[in-house]
């Protein structure tokens, strides 16, 4: 299962279903973001730190 999560999601209410499901499901680690930019960067920051 899924240990980490990227909401990534220019509608806000759109995010906010996926993480009440996400939370439902049992996975507390999740990040969320607006826009496919900020999305990218924080890939990118986790693979640079090993923190996939």
């Amino acid at each position: 299962m899924f240990k980490k999560v990227l909401i990534s999601d220019d509608y806000r209410g759109i995010n906010q279903g996926v993480l009440a499901v996400l939370n439902q499901a049992g996975i507390t680690t999740v990040k969320q973001v607006q826009y496919c930019d900020d999305a990218y960067l924080q890939i990118k920051s986790a693979l640079k730190n090993n923190e996939p």
